[in-house]
């Protein structure tokens, strides 16, 4: 990813033994992990719990820019990946979360993988922690969630 170079940068300039990484960004966090692993950096990263509205949409600065028949529909996000989460055949979660997620005409699906919670390889299978993750378009306005299988 792009981004890693530029914390690679901020982490020895800054000379920082800790950093904190919200695990709303699964995938951010999972590359920052695998390259503090992989250069034997001394700095440990720390995972920020998701936090939700009280309707279960993720916390982000981008829902303000949601009008509010965008924004009442946005829980469907985390409500369907929830949902999905409690199947047990990979087709199965896949499947149901798309149904529950398209069944609205306002979101659009950028992705929607099932994958290693380590490695970020999809999975056809789990037999490891695994990681149910999705991008939602509301108009412009690009939405991320997960949900740990």
């Amino acid at each position: 990813m792009a981004f890693a170079p530029s914390f690679l940068k901020l982490f020895m300039l800054s000379g920082c033994d800790t950093a904190i990484f919200g695990e709303k960004d699964f995938q951010q966090l999972a590359i920052i992990r695998r390259m503090v692993r992989d250069l034997d950096l001394p700095v440990e990263i720390v995972p920020g719990p998701t936090i939700r509205e009280p309707d279960g949409l993720a916390m982000s600065s981008r829902n303000v820019r949601l009008s509010p028949t965008q924004r009442a529909d946005a829980p469907r996000i985390y409500q369907a990946l929830t949902a999905a989460a409690k199947l047990k055949s990979p087709d199965q979660i896949l499947a149901s979360a798309r149904a529950a997620i398209e069944s609205s005409p306002l979101a659009r699906i950028d992705y929607l993988s099932l994958v290693d919670a380590e490695t970020l390889q999809t999975v056809s299978e789990i037999v490891r922690p695994t990681i149910l993750a999705t991008a939602i378009f509301y108009g412009d306005v690009r939405l991320i969630d997960h949900v740990r299988l």
